[in-house]
């Protein structure tokens, strides 16, 4: 395992856009397949503070409180790496309950990447606005102490043909130890990425996992949370 795999994202509850339950305010149809393409580049933040940015291949070393940090310990070994070796460069776009629900799922088609059929949840929201919280497998990150958390979020076009303004984050808390150097405050990372539409939802290139919602829990396709209670009463 590289060391660009010991700091995989981790798609747990990060932010909420709006409930999976409610309505989009218009009919918004995203699904489909799409190819991903990773800017590799790499923004280091500690305490919200940007301390360096960096592109793939880049030898860098970045100052922290003092303290000479190679880059290379936290991606790669090779100077930075991240993260189109470990990351999906297919997907598929599902929205499980309708094109006028916020529900989104993206499903691994990437042979060479993660679990073919494996997948994300997440929200859509009004403007075409995205952030899936949940799905990726969790890989422990031995330098850091605290538990990782991460998002990928990023805009649908109108038309729905690609996504831009696609960024991945990657966030740990205190406590970060990269050989001789330790990061006290909280340690992010942020990667860009991009996607472009090749056709219409075809999952036969694998078995797709159930779909699930934001939190990583299966859901019934036929009945979309909210429902239940008018479900119960009758109405």
């Amino acid at each position: 395992m590289t060391r660009t795999s010991a700091v995989a994202i981790a798609l747990t509850a990060l932010a909420t856009l709006a409930c999976t339950g409610e309505p989009l305010a218009e009919t918004k149809d995203v699904s489909g397949n799409l190819d991903i393409t990773y800017t590799d580049n790499l923004r280091i933040y500690v305490n919200d503070d940007l301390i360096a940015e960096i592109i793939d291949g880049e030898p860098a070393t970045v100052e922290i409180n003092g303290q000479t940090l190679a880059v290379d310990a936290i991606c790669g070994d090779a100077g930075t790496e991240c993260p189109s070796e470990v990351y999906w460069r297919t997907i598929g776009v599902d929205q499980p309950w309708g094109a006028d629900n916020r529900l989104l799922n993206f499903i691994n088609l990437d042979p060479e990447r993660g679990q073919p059929g494996q997948r994300m949840g997440g929200i859509l929201d009004d403007p075409g606005t995205f952030v899936m919280l949940a799905g990726l497998d969790l890989q422990s990150n031995d330098a850091c102490a605290a538990l990782g958390v991460g998002s990928v979020e990023g805009t649908f076009s109108p038309t729905a043909d690609r996504i831009t303004d696609g960024i991945i984050r990657l966030e740990w808390g205190a406590g970060c130890v990269f050989g001789d150097v330790t990061i006290d405050g909280k340690l992010r990372l942020e990667t860009d990425y991009t996607g472009v539409r090749t056709g219409d939802l075809d999952l036969s290139s694998v078995t797709p996992e159930p779909p699930i919602d934001e939190e990583g829990d299966e859901v019934d396709t036929d009945v979309p949370a909210g429902d239940d209670a008018a479900d119960d009463t009758g109405a």
